[in-house]
This record gives C-alpha cells, structure tokens and sequence, in this order.
C-alpha cells in the first residue's frame, strides 16, 4: 500500500546465502575502467547476516502465511565469501532467544539464505520474533543478528467479530466521502493494540485525530467478489488509558463508480454499491517513511486564476493553503494536467474531465487537498508523490547525458505506476495491464525489490482466471483485477495473459522461492488448456492489443506458438540464384525481431534473417518501428549480436522522421520528464506510461553487471561489458538477495 511524504519528487510510498560464482564473458576486453564487487564491502570480521524479511517484508503485520519463508542478506569483507550453515532461531518473546520456544534449527549446512518456517503451528495473531547467525566458507560463525519479527494477520472468517457497515446519510452518487466515527473508553494501560480494517472502495482511518499509518489509498486493488484486502496496524502508541474515538472515511475508489462525471471512469463498471466499511481494533493491558517538503516550481497568473507548475510530470496528490478570511463560499476549482498546450493545461491525453473543488469556510487558514484519489504564493502548493514501498536496490550512472536521462524518466514513470498494482497510466485507466509485469520485470526488480510485491501481483493475476465459459475457462484477461471485461480482441492477447506463468518464474530466479511456482501451478495448466483450445495448428491468431505502440502501425503476424508452426507459417525464403535474403512475415523489425528472440529460425537461416532485420532498421534511418512487445526481443537480438551499437543510435535519432517515426531522443528533446506512451506522442498518448521502458534494461547491463540466465537469487553473475557503444564509464549496482554486487 502507500506510504506518504510531503516532496514532489520523493516518494509518499504506498504500502541466498551462496556465494557469488564469476562467469566472464569470452568477449569481454578488461579494462582499468571496470571492475566488479561482488559482495558489499564492509567493515565485519566473518560473514554477517542482515536485512532480515518475512515473506519479502520487513517486520511485516497481518501476514497469511502459516509457512512464511525468512531470508536474509549476507555481508563480508572478503571478495567471493559464502555461507556454508546457518541457525535460526524463534521465539514468542523478545528475549526468549536463550530458550526459543517456537523453532531452533541448530547448526545446518545450507548455502541458501532463506528457510520456509518448520516451527510450531502458527496460529492467527501469534507475534514471532527471530534471528539467524551464518558460518563462512572457513566455518567461522558470524554474530547474531538483530532480531527481527513478523505477526500472523487474522487466518479464519471466526476471528472477524466485526460487520461490514454503511453510513446511511451516504447517498449513492451524491456524498462522495461518508464519515464514520465510534467513541469508547480504555480503562487500563494498553499493552498492545491492533487495528484490522478494510474499507470499499479507498480508506483513511485516524485515531484520537491521528492518522494510524503513513500508508494511504488502502486496501488496494482486488477481485472483490474473490479477495477482499485488509490492513492490519499496530496503534499501542496511540490508545490512551480512558476516552478514545476511531474515525474513517471512504472514498468511492474504483469499487464505485455509478455515476461517473461525464463519462470519466466508463471502464470500470464492477460495483453501484455504496462504500462500506470493517474495522476491528483489539488491544490488551498487563509504524513510516521520512518526509520532507518541496514547493512548486514556478506560478503563474492567468485570466481565469493561477497555473501551479512542478516541474517534472509524476504521480500523486495536491496540498492547497490559503488565507479564506472574508472569502466564505468562495469556490476554488483544481485541475490538473500532464502537459501544457499553447500555454494553458491539457487533459486531452488522460480522460477528461478530471477535477477537484473546494468551497473556502472563510478561515484565516484553510487547507485543502485530496486523499482519495491520485491526480498539484509558491509555498502554498505541495504535491506529494505516491508509490509502493518496494525499497531502491539499483543504481546506474553512465557519461552519456542522454543515457542517464532515459533512465531517469522512465523510472520516474515506473514510480507512477506503482501502486498495489502495475498500472499503466496514472490518470485515463489506472488499469493493471498485465504485459509490463513479465516484459520489464528485469527493468523493475534490478530498480526495486520486488519479492512481497510480487507475491501480491500473482495473487491478484491468478484471481483474474476466468473460471466458467466454454469459449473463456482458464484464460488470464489482459488487465488484472478485471474490472471491465472488454470485447473480445482487447480482453484476450497472451502477450498480457502469459504473465501468470512468467511473473512466476521470473519471481523464482529472482528470490529463489519455490512456493509461487507450486501454488499458482494448478492456474498456470488452466491457462495453457484455454490457449490450447484457442489455438489452430498450434498458433494462435487474432488476438489482440498485439505490439501495441509500434511506430509504423503495422502489427507483427507472429502471435503464440510453436516454434516450428510458426516458422513454417510466416517464414519467407527469397534465396535464389541473384539474391540471398530469409525474413518473416512483411519482413518488418518486429517479426524478424521476434522470431530470431524466440529461436524458431533454422540456424542456416539465423544470419540472413538477421540482415533482414538490419536492412529493415536502416531503411528507417534508425527510427524503431517496434511497439511495446517486440521492442525487448529487439534489443536482446541486436545486444547477443554485438550491435549495441545499433541500439545506441535506434535510441538517439533526431527529432520526427518524415514518415512520422520517433524515437526516445525526440521526448526529451521536447523537455519529458517522465516516458510517453507512444514515442512520437500521437494517438491520444499518456505522457507517463513505462510500457516503453526495455532500453532501461540495456543501460542497466552496459557496466557489465548482469544475472546469468540459469541463476537462482543472483548465485552466478555475468560479467560482460558492452563495449560497442563509446562511453567514458558505466557504473551500476544491485542489492541482490544474497548481498550487494556492482559494477563499474
């Protein structure tokens, strides 16, 4: 879920212990200029475990997991050390560690730096701390670790006491905000107390008029009639021993959308029912991100009021102050916009109309801004950015300036789309649109953590399954929770449903558990039952958003199948006895592209058809004409082949082409601070989606610092420069599950 902070450009937030093996790439020239680390390098006489996580948490509340899998980080001062046994302890208490009464494993031989829970049963709101401690590669045990602790979350319908209720005085399609509050006294010390609240469609829950957490637009995105998210908040600190009120309030969200302005959230037509609420606190007798405050950039007075401008294009919310004296009934219109045209804002590009209004009370000082939703004197407006709380594990920096801002605004766009689920874009749909999570799952994970995030996405991916239909059983829709079914092409393309399996297994090489394989499994063979139903000759055709974005309009024919289905389907031979020339389908970069990625070309044909793919780049000037699913399979084609080259000047031609072909060169020419949509901007373009994002992933490999493909949890690391584009330095880093690694 997120989390707030008062900064527009910093976040609000939403809320292996092997050793590394070094594999040098045959290729690579070394240099003075890089090198690599391996593991962090500090001050610690042995291996020392840290950064301790329950099921990819830290000290997490609520959780459901009656098996929860504990890891850990691992730091040394010696290059290329490892874990060669670990023991963990747990117990009920903070200090029973002398006699842990819930699971000591003693000393086991592992090089993993995790362990599924084999303790005593865990049972709902049981509070479990524990600690580890590891031996290095000469048996040398380190010291303990700081405790860390986890607390099982509300297992069984039973323990709910509380009831879902409404605010009666809410009229559906009228009041936008019903108001809940409930007076009671306290009469002991509180030892501790626990808030479990959910609320349909957005919350935000105070007590004794303090907020309960940072966290804001709980309790995110899910199927409703399958899984209803809940919170769970330690507020000990804010129960006092006598009276106390609890006040809520709910914002329609996406749970309500009966009587949408003019047509603004047409897409999601799942619920006309009223918010409502359940929250139960219990408590016994015997919490935050840093904030800081940054103003907007520069203000404006226009005829018809004022332009508030930020500076960069993000995601998040508004704070207005004002002096209301004098000023009662005095109404201030907000709206908010991604861009200016001809001087003034435009909501063209993002489904308009979106607004805000407030009536001033005539207050010396007022304050008014939105907490609901996500849509901006100087010091007067805030805007607050808002993501998920994964934690920052990458870094990169190059000498090209270019370089470093491609990766600046797309991650600037990958923060606005990062709430309990991938959105596409923060404005017009606010959609999970499922094909980012697989595509540009390397560009978010080596960026952020990702492991108790994409446990969630997997989660809610699985309860999109369509469960019932003769023409629809078992497939994965390609926007997860569904909150619109969509006609036919556009709600069935397996480049966006196939992220059942792929996040999956992306999610086992990155964190190495196991558990997200076996229990989406049953899901997965229902997935690939419906596509086998779907398809012809074992290729399926006709479905689609396809390569949506490619810049020549065209869509590549070279859809889900067997590779040698497809081959011999689209597969064009134009040898003879003048001409030597093999491509696919309209021999355009995508097909080409793709079959080369997916290796369904016959090794005879692989270096003509790589020509073809070549000629095809050159006769554009360089200008891609990729969309969003083939522009990967692209750069890892042209990167494999050596010509990263290519990919430097793909990225970097100049302004629009004649035919109207851009590149990424062209939006930042024009000042974005965020990645558009499509790279020429046309077509009604969101001017903050990340769909467009895989050169990302090519920059954060140009130091050299890569996964190996059969890794587990980075245990084999790749070390492979790419030393075809001419830069002065590369430099990037990644927190890994087993430690730190970086390059430079």
């Amino acid at each position: 879920m997120a989390k707030s902070s008062k900064e527009p450009r910093s976040e609000l937030f939403l809320s292996l212990a092997n050793g590394i093996d070094i594999f040098t790439a045959s290729r690579m020239r070394l240099r003075a200029l890089f090198f690599l680390a391996l593991v962090a390098v500090v001050s610690a006489l042995s291996i020392e475990p840290d950064s301790l996580r329950t099921e990819g948490a830290k000290t997490p509340l609520g959780i459901h997991a009656t098996n929860p899998l504990l890891s850990w980080r691992l730091q040394s001062d010696r290059r290329g050390d490892n874990q060669t046994s670990y023991q963990l302890q747990a117990a009920s208490s903070s200090d029973g560690f002398d006699a842990p009464d819930l699971w000591d494993t003693g000393k086991l031989s592992d090089r993993q730096a995790f362990a599924s829970w084999n303790g005593s049963t865990l049972s709902s709101r049981d509070q479990v701390y524990w600690r580890v401690r590891a031996w290095d590669a000469d048996d040398v045990a380190s010291s303990w670790s700081e405790p860390s602790t986890f607390e099982v979350g509300l297992l069984e319908g039973s323990d709910w006491t509380a009831q879902w209720i409404e605010n009666n005085e809410f009229a559906t399609g009228v009041n936008s905000l019903p108001l809940f509050a409930s007076e009671f006294k306290v009469n002991c010390t509180v030892a501790k107390a626990r808030l479990y609240i959910t609320g349909l469609g957005v919350f935000y829950a105070e007590l004794n008029g303090k907020s309960v957490s940072d966290e804001v637009l709980g309790p995110g995105y899910s199927t409703i009639n399958r899984t209803v998210l809940y919170r769970a908040y330690d507020v000990t600190d804010l129960l006092t021993e006598g009276d106390n009120v609890i006040g809520v309030s709910i914002g329609k969200g996406i749970y309500n959308s009966d009587k949408p302005l003019l047509n603004r959230y047409r897409k999601f037509t799942t619920s006309t029912k009223p918010p409502i609420l359940k929250s139960q606190l219990e408590y016994t007798c015997d919490g935050v991100s840093n904030s800081a405050v940054s103003d907007a950039k520069s203000i404006t007075q226009r005829s018809c009021g004022y332009l508030f401008d930020f500076g960069v294009n993000f995601a998040g919310w508004y704070q207005f102050s004002m002096n209301g004296t004098d000023k009662a009934g005095t109404r201030i219109v907000f709206w908010p916009a991604e861009r200016l045209v001809g001087g003034n804002p435009s909501q063209t590009n993002t489904g308009s109309p979106v607004l805000d209004g407030y009536t001033l009370a005539g207050n010396e000082s007022e304050t008014y801004g939105v907490n609901t939703t996500w849509a901006p004197q100087l010091t007067d407006m805030v805007g607050y950015v808002i993501r998920a709380t994964n934690d920052e594990v990458g870094t990169v920096q190059t000498s090209n300036s270019f370089l470093n801002k491609l990766y600046e605004i797309t991650d600037r766009s990958m923060k606005s789309n990062m709430y309990s689920v991938l959105t596409d874009c923060p404005h017009r749909e606010k959609l999970g649109w499922l094909e980012q999570d697989h595509l540009l799952f390397d560009l978010l994970a080596r960026r952020y953590d990702l492991q108790a995030y994409g446990y969630n996405l997997m989660h809610t991916i699985a309860d999109a399954q369509a469960q019932y239909g003769v023409n629809s059983e078992g497939l994965i829709p390609t926007t997860a929770p569904e909150y619109d079914v969509f006609p036919d092409k556009f709600r069935d393309d397996p480049n966006w449903g196939s992220a059942i399996m792929r996040v999956a297994m992306h999610l086992y090489r990155y964190y190495g558990d196991r558990r997200v394989l076996s229990e989406n499994y049953d899901i997965m063979v229902a997935c690939m039952d419906y596509l086998g139903r779907r398809a012809t000759d074992s290729v399926i055709e006709g479905v689609g958003p396809s390569d949506w974005g490619a810049g020549d309009g065209k869509t590549p024919t070279v859809p889900t199948g067997i590779g040698e289905a497809l081959h011999n389907k689209w597969f064009i031979d134009d040898t003879n006895g003048t001409t030597s020339q093999a491509y696919y389908s309209g021999n355009i970069q995508a097909s080409n592209a793709l079959a080369l990625d997916l290796g369904v070309v016959p090794e005879e044909y692989q270096d003509l058809v790589f020509a073809s793919l070549l000629t095809s780049i050159e006769n554009t000037t360089f200008y891609p004409t990729v969309g969003e699913i083939a522009l990967p399979s692209l750069l890892r084609v042209l990167e494999g082949r050596g010509r990263s080259d290519v990919i430097f000047k793909m990225l970097t031609a100049p302004g629009l082409s004649s035919s109207g072909l851009a590149t990424y060169s062209y939006s930042i020419e024009l000042g974005a601070t965020s990645l558009w949509e499509f790279l020429n901007g046309g077509r009604g373009s969101s001017f903050d989606h990340f769909m467009m994002g895989a050169p990302v992933i090519w920059i954060q490999r140009l130091s050299g610092l890569d996964t190996a493909a059969d890794a587990v949890r980075w245990n084999l690391i790749n070390y492979e420069p790419i030393l075809e584009v001419n830069l002065a330095s590369a430099s990037s880093s990644h927190l890994t599950p087993t430690g730190q690694a970086s390059a430079a």
